[in-house]
């Protein structure tokens, strides 16, 4: 991992965690593990009956068997007395607090289960796994009680430890049949019993032998609920009971007659784990519907990772597994669809690539079928997120971040890339400081500033003017060498003690650098250098509360908030051009400054900005003109408020009815509002975000989903509440995009394609991997899918980026 500086560890620690989220682990019978909430509930479904070959008769001598691996070679140990059992116990090879060598994939049980509880509601989360330590707690009766080096405690049966165990074999999996009267065994010759019932063993499977027994998986009644994910449990029966076997040949999800979706998931739990090999993976599913490349498998620190998911694609069910780079299996994932009218909740379960996973994810009641669209060039980067920043008729310059919590990182990079074929020209990394850059006025150079020397690997404030096509540095601003100024340059003896740049921002032609007036002072300087050549202009010394507002070199003035005055500056001379006199509204200041929100507008990297601008001023909302500093429009502020622009110069105001910026969707209310009128076109009593207008209808997420309404009315054209599900916390992920009748839109893991005439799912893109931006809303917004002329450009969360033909895409994958 990599060493973090000593100095500013602040800046990587200041968000404050709010929850812990639960780790998913997952395994199978034989050799995984899963670790998970045990508080869900649970409901009773009908069993389905396995579609299988032709039964035949096959009998227990034919059988073939091996001896499975990791076998327990205990040595031989006074056993636990428990004082007052009366229960039948076994004599445990190990004393309390030593260590228990046990089997790959053993289910691990909240405690000791008998016929009260039936054999498929066990609701088993957890398994042995080879990468755990255990210890033994308890005897009670066959059961023993082991905890982990984190002292979680579990039970199983303590058979699993005792040497005759070491003689279980793995057989291939079978279907069977019973006879009448048969029982189920906690293990061989156990006093644990439950009665046979042959048509919830239509979902079982005979996968071990051991003597005269064989042991049976068993399908959890139900395979998931709410957070938490279930396995089967491994019980067993005698020889003798049973009366018909069929082997499951390979092949799974290849068929002509399909397998039922739960006879495949047992197959599937019960076979594989992580000691799985894509090349055993093939062989017993066949070949995937599509291989693309996984999200990263290290965690932010590390070097990132990348290994393959295949997707097994059915109407009822998507399969992913998803292998290391050695061709191991990581991850097991299913992807289901919602029951009718959407009554599942919204669940992704994302388990950790550093330990084997099982998990499930419930969203609408659709899932999107992959569809291809051949890029014209594609860029892997090293950092997970790809966001596009600007781009010119031949460069694109580009920002990666690596994903870290709440907007904090490891590193961060600008990067530039030969917008015609992807290569990379030139990387400034950034490492675990802030870094800002601006691209210049004529679009040829960037400034760059940078709080971390990433070869220093210590903390150094740079502001550097970089050529965009080849990275050569034009000129660099030191702040560490600044050189004492008469007071005719405006600056005084305090702009020349130690201190520290607190950003940088741009003007028409100009660079602001905002520097701290002195080491622990809340008053700041602004220098304002020539882009050209890095000469300063002028200087000026600002208050407590300052604020500078400048957001591209398109704008033809240095704007700043200081002493509750608005002014726009001559980016030459420092001469006020125009000045508002006004109270900043305090309850509304901030929506600006917090990086959870995305931003008021959307800006186009292949464009200019809007030189009209939207400020809180005297409790007012208000509309500026940016060149003469006239109020255009304006409504009152309050509380709560969030505004988005849309492509029309038209506002969508959500306000929430608490006063404040979260909470939950009934909270809040979204209007339209028209500049030009000063009216509110309709109000409706739902949150409306990420909008995209196109004649008379407006493309939305509306508490948590995709849909459309009519532009005049405010009327719901149509809702993918049902179809692609709603997130009861939304991240933005990027915006809307249309090309000619499709509806592109990132959305946790896929680009969705959808009909934009009535919001039909089409499907989602193949080898493409949008993530969670969280707490990196407006990169997201901005910068991850965009469009200039047949170029679409699409970033990723696996440092991918690539241009696709927007002229491709209406062909090959129209439905």
């Amino acid at each position: 991992m990599k060493k973090v500086p000593d100095r500013r560890t602040w800046f990587y620690m200041c968000a404050a965690l709010t929850g812990i989220a639960a780790v998913l682990l997952g395994g199978t019978m034989l050799t995984g593990t899963r670790i998970a909430s045990t508080n869900a509930q649970t409901q009773d479904s009908i069993p389905q009956t396995l579609e299988v070959n032709a039964r035949t008769q096959v009998s227990s001598t034919a059988l073939t068997t091996s001896t499975l691996s990791h076998s327990p070679t205990p040595d031989s140990i006074e056993p636990i007395a428990i004082k007052g059992m009366t229960e039948p116990k076994i004599n445990v090879p190990y004393k309390k607090g030593e260590k228990v060598t046990l089997r790959d994939g053993l289910p691990l049980f909240s405690g000791p289960k008998d016929h009260s509880i039936a054999a498929d509601h066990m609701k088993i989360t957890y398994r042995t796994s080879p990468k755990e330590k255990y210890t033994l707690a308890a005897v009670r009766g066959e059961w023993i009680k082991i905890k982990t080096k984190e002292q979680d405690s579990y039970w199983l049966p303590g058979w699993y430890v005792l040497k005759q165990s070491r003689g279980m074999a793995e057989i291939s999996p079978r279907t069977f049949a019973v006879r009448a009267g048969s029982k189920l065994y906690l293990t061989p010759d156990s006093t644990v019993t439950w009665p046979s019932n042959q048509t919830k063993l239509n979902q079982a499977l005979i996968v071990a032998e051991w003597k005269e027994w064989y042991g049976v998986s068993i399908a959890p009644r139900i395979w998931h609920s709410e957070e938490t994910d279930y396995h089967h449990a491994l019980l067993w029966i005698r020889k003798t009971d049973i009366t018909e076997q069929t082997s499951v040949t390979d092949g799974w999800f290849t068929r002509e007659q399909p397998l039922s979706l739960p006879f495949l998931q047992l197959l599937a739990d019960t076979k594989m784990s992580e000691i799985t090999t894509s090349k055993q993976a093939v062989k017993w599913l066949g070949e995937p519907d599509w291989k693309e490349h996984s999200r990263n498998m290290k965690d932010t620190g590390y070097t990132m990772q990348i290994g393959q998911t295949w997707r097994y694609e059915r109407q009822d069910a998507h399969l992913l597994l998803t292998f290391n780079p050695k061709g191991k299996l990581i991850e097991i994932r299913w992807n289901k669809p919602a029951n009718q009218g959407n009554d599942e909740p919204y669940y992704r379960g994302y388990g950790r690539f550093d330990v084997f996973s099982y998990t499930h994810e419930i969203a609408g009641s659709v899932l999107p079928q992959t569809l291809p669209w051949k890029p014209e060039w594609v860029n892997q980067g090293d950092l997970n997120y790809t966001f596009l920043q600007a781009g010119t008729e031949d460069v694109l310059l580009m920002k990666g971040d690596d994903g870290g919590f709440s907007g904090m990182h490891f590193e961060d990079s600008y990067y530039a890339l030969d917008r015609h074929t992807g290569k990379l020209l030139w990387r400034v990394h950034s490492g675990l400081g802030p870094a800002q850059a601006f691209i210049n006025t004529k679009r040829d150079a960037v400034t760059l500033f940078t709080s971390y020397d990433f070869e220093r690997k210590q903390y150094r404030d740079r502001v550097r003017h970089i050529n965009l096509k080849d990275g050569k540095i034009r000129w660099e601003y030191k702040p560490e060498e600044q050189k004492n100024r008469s007071d005719s340059t405006h600056l005084n003896e305090a702009a020349n003690e130690a201190s520290i740049v607190k950003g940088i921002k741009a003007a028409q032609d100009v660079v602001i650098v905002d520097r701290s007036a002195a080491e622990g002072s809340t008053n700041g300087w602004i220098h304002v250098l020539n882009s050209s050549n890095g000469k300063r202009l002028w200087s000026k010394k600002l208050t407590t509360g300052y604020r500078l507002l400048n957001r591209s070199a398109d704008e033809p003035y240095v704007l700043y908030w200081d002493k509750d005055q608005f002014t726009a500056a001559d980016p030459k001379t420092g001469r006020i051009v125009w000045q508002i006199e006004a109270v900043q509204s305090l309850e509304l200041s901030h929506i600006e400054n917090n990086p959870y929100f995305d931003g008021i507008d959307r800006y186009d990297p292949f464009g200019s900005v809007s030189l009209e601008r939207w400020m809180p001023l005297d409790h007012q909302w208000v509309l500026i003109d940016l060149t003469s500093g006239k109020k255009l429009s304006q409504f009152p502020a309050r509380e709560g408020q969030e505004l988005e622009v849309l492509n029309d110069g038209m506002v969508l105001i959500r306000e929430n009815n608490k006063g404040d910026q979260y909470g939950d969707y009934e909270d809040f209310t979204t209007s339209l509002f028209d500049p030009e009128t000063g009216e509110i076109r309709w109000t409706l009593d739902v949150k409306l975000q990420r909008a995209l207008v196109e004649g008379n209808q407006l493309y939305v997420i509306m508490n948590g989903h995709p849909a459309a309404v009519d532009y005049r009315t405010g009327e719901t054209r149509w809702s993918a509440r049902e179809t692609i599900g709603s997130a009861k916390y939304t991240t933005n992920q990027g915006s809307y995009l249309m090309i000619g009748d499709r509806l592109l839109l990132p959305l946790n893991d896929d680009l969705l394609v959808m009909d934009k005439r009535d919001g039909t799912l089409l499907g989602r893109v193949h080898d493409v991997v949008m993530g969670t931006p969280e707490h990196r809303d407006r990169e997201a917004k901005n910068g991850m899918i965009n469009q200039i002329g047949n170029e679409v450009y699409v970033g990723s969360a696996n440092g991918r980026f690539r241009v696709f033909p927007a002229g491709g895409f209406d062909g090959e994958i129209s439905p």
